[in-house]
């Protein structure tokens, strides 16, 4: 519509641009003014004015008024026919078409087939003649047989359409399309209409069967190309396929040996493995406990009576700590043992190091023989991958044991870092630096095992006690103080998730966690 309005704008005052006479067409400058022109209409056939005045542009005017746009299209369709009959030279347009094709990699392959627009001439042109199903406006024909006729669709207001078109690419027939459409008032006077309908009108193919023909050959070139492309691509592929296969079936051969080296070495820890599992079963363990009371009962009134003068065991030595199947002993007497032989009487100051006991545990009072070999078999296999430059971290692990029952085989360091904590926690022992502590005290304050109780509020509280003899003031410093040696070393280090305890990377938290501790990195120094 609003093509159609700005054409109507361009021909305003020129409805008819051409007069029909005699079987021809004229323009208005050809012939005589007025009636004297002896002119029809081409479009309704009603007579004519050729107005040829001073002051406005020439054109025609039907002598009873009317008329409409179908006249001036008619019109210029049929004198670009009469142009094209009369003319043997027209410049027919480019043509271009690009041939593209992606590959298995999606990259796109493609080549442009343009043949340049050049001046064609010809011998002959038939107007509007029947071919076997449709009527083109114009057929042109050069002088070489063999040469496909040139059929010419003139637009000055529909296009070829689209059945037309395929109609013309199924016979093989050549057609281009000259769009008048867009002619302005100046255009369609004297030579300057024939220059556009042979020369600068806008043109294009609707068909070339020599392009299609090129256009084929460049077609099949890409085709071509993609398929080598894709040859290699495959290619490739299938060798990354077998490079992945065999690396994968290495993989799987080497899991296979190492698995079967993996049940080699379990082999020999089976039968103390089927003991873990079943010592470590809540019943068997309350029955084994229970059994270990009765036996050694008397053993633990004799060494109250040697260690304590006969009085009952303080809190902090009546803890069943986690994997207490280990020592063959019931806790209360182990542990009674150590704190007697080496915390009791000795003198404020005294450094200890809890970690050597273990010796000395295993000779008092022995160890359960499955638990003491899995447990062998974990530090051998530690201490062999570390030599080897693995690094692994505390706790002793061994990679032939599943991560359970790694988890599950008890450490006799472990039950001694526990007794250690329950003397620290008493305020007998202060941990000083990994693995030493410090005895601090004779009597020990039994404050931390206390059960919780309700806070009167008629009783008045008793008066703070000094730093120096508050027992808790203790404990909270020697995080304090491990925290500002570590962060002099300027290294990252550990907190433990449960205690709050820091400590070196690499070590165990004394609390005996086995949760992932919170990696802290150290603040840099303030410059002095």
């Amino acid at each position: 519509m609003a093509e159609l309005a700005k054409r109507e704008a361009s021909t305003a005052g020129l409805k008819v641009p051409f007069g029909a006479r005699d079987g021809l067409l004229y323009s208005p400058s050809a012939v005589d003014g007025g009636l004297a022109c002896g002119c029809h209409c081409p479009g309704c056939g009603r007579k004519l004015l050729a107005k040829k005045g001073g002051t406005h542009r020439w054109h025609f005017a039907h002598y009873l008024g009317g008329g409409d746009e179908h006249c001036y299209e008619t019109a210029v369709h049929k004198m670009a026919k009469q142009v094209l009959l009369a003319a043997r030279q027209l410049d027919l347009p480019v043509w271009e078409r690009i041939a593209h094709l992606s590959d298995l990699d999606h990259q796109l392959h493609q080549e442009t087939l343009e043949r340049p627009g050049r001046s064609w001439e010809y011998a002959q042109a038939k107007e509007e003649e029947w071919m076997a199903g449709m009527r083109p406006d114009v057929v042109l024909e050069d002088e070489h047989p063999t040469t496909v006729p040139l059929l010419v669709e003139v637009k000055v207001s529909h296009a070829v359409g689209h059945e037309k078109a395929a109609l013309v690419r199924k016979r093989g027939w050549a057609m281009i399309e000259i769009d008048l459409s867009k002619l302005d008032a100046d255009a369609v006077l004297g030579d300057a209409f024939e220059r556009a309908v042979l020369q600068d009108a806008p043109r294009f193919w609707i068909h070339s069967p020599t392009a299609e023909r090129l256009f084929e050959q460049v077609q099949a070139k890409v085709e071509q190309q993609v398929a080598n492309r894709n040859a290699l691509i495959l290619a490739e592929r299938a060798r990354r396929d077998a490079e992945r296969r065999s690396s994968e079936a290495k993989l799987d051969a080497d899991r296979r040996r190492k698995e079967r080296f993996r049940q080699k070495l379990r082999a020999r820890h089976l039968p103390d493995l089927e003991a873990l599992k079943e010592l470590s079963s809540p019943a068997a363990a309350r029955e084994q406990l229970t059994r270990l009371a009765e036996r050694d009962a008397l053993a633990i009134d004799l060494a109250c009576r040697r260690y304590l003068g006969g009085a009952p065991l303080p809190p902090f030595l009546t803890q069943i700590p986690t994997g207490w199947q280990l020592i063959d002993t019931h806790p209360h007497l182990w542990q009674l043992k150590l704190w007697g032989q080496f915390v009791c009487g000795q003198p404020v100051g005294t450094r200890l190091k809890p970690g050597k006991w273990v010796p000395h545990l295993g000779r008092m009072v022995g160890f359960n023989a499955p638990l003491k070999r899995l447990f062998d078999a974990q530090q051998q296999d530690w201490q062999q991958a570390r030599a080897k430059g693995f690094r692994r971290s505390y706790p002793y692990s061994a990679w032939f044991f599943e991560d359970w029952e790694n988890e599950l085989i008890p450490s006799p360091f472990d039950l001694i870092g526990d007794l250690a904590d329950q003397l620290w926690a008493a305020s007998l022992l202060e941990l000083q630096e990994r693995g030493v502590y410090e005895v601090i005290s004779t009597e020990p304050d039994l404050a931390a095992f206390e059960p919780d109780r309700r806070v009167q509020p008629a009783t008045p509280s008793p008066p703070p006690a000094s730093p120096r003899d508050n027992p808790r003031q203790t404990h909270e410093r020697v995080p304090a103080e491990e925290l500002l040696r570590l962060e002099e070393r300027g290294e990252p280090y550990n907190v433990c998730v449960i205690c709050e305890m820091p400590f070196r990377s690499g070590d165990r938290c004394r609390c005996g966690t086995k949760l992932r501790p919170r990696i802290v990195r150290a603040s840099p120094p303030y410059p002095r």
